[in-house]
C-alpha cells in the first residue's frame, strides 16, 4: 500500500508549486593574483556583486531557474578575485497559480529559496581561494523583478 503522506511531484498540479530538484550548475574562481597577497596589504577590497536569474519553460508547467551570481573583488586596481556561481532548481507550479503569477513566482519566491544555498557556495569558493568567507547580504528580488519591468523585459501582470 503506498503512503498518502509522502509528498508526490505530481501533488504540484493542485498544490502550486514544488522543488523538484536543486542543483550546483557552474562554477568559476579565479584567483589571478594570488601570489601577490592582495588581501593581506590591509586594505578593504572593492566588492561588486551582479545578481540575475534566469527562467527555462521546460513544458507542462515545470521550469528551471537559474539564479547567476558575479563577484569581482579589487584592491588598487588589481584583481583580487573573481566569483561566477550558477545554482539551479527544477519547479512544478501547479494548474490553480494563475499564468500573469507564473514570472513572479519564479524570479521572487524560487530564487529566495536557492540564494542561501548560492551564497555559501559562493562563500565556499572564497575560502578555498585564501580568502575570508564571502557572504553575500539577502537580496530583494522583488526589486531586479520591477527593474525588469521598467526596462520592458517582463510583461507586467494584469489585474
Amino acid at each position: 500500500m503506498a503512503d498518502s503522506a509522502a509528498p508526490q511531484p505530481a501533488a504540484a498540479s493542485q498544490q502550486g508549486l514544488a522543488f523538484l530538484h536543486q542543483y550546483l550548475k557552474d562554477l568559476s574562481f579565479e584567483n589571478p593574483n594570488a601570489a601577490l597577497g592582495l588581501m593581506a596589504l590591509g586594505k578593504q577590497p572593492d566588492v561588486k556583486i551582479d545578481v540575475n536569474v534566469n527562467n527555462r519553460d521546460l513544458g507542462e508547467r515545470r521550469y528551471e531557474v537559474e539564479l547567476h551570481i558575479s563577484v569581482k573583488a579589487t584592491v588598487e586596481g588589481q584583481t583580487g578575485f573573481i566569483v561566477e556561481c550558477v545554482y539551479a532548481g527544477l519547479v512544478q507550479i501547479g494548474t490553480e497559480v494563475p499564468e500573469e503569477a507564473i514570472e513572479k513566482l519564479l524570479v521572487v519566491e524560487v530564487s529566495r529559496y536557492l540564494f542561501p544555498f548560492a551564497r555559501q557556495v559562493v562563500a565556499s569558493a572564497t575560502v578555498q581561494g585564501g580568502y575570508p568567507p564571502l557572504l553575500l547580504n539577502p537580496f530583494n528580488f522583488l526589486s531586479l523583478l520591477q527593474n525588469r519591468k521598467d526596462r520592458g523585459e517582463v510583461e507586467a501582470p494584469t489585474a
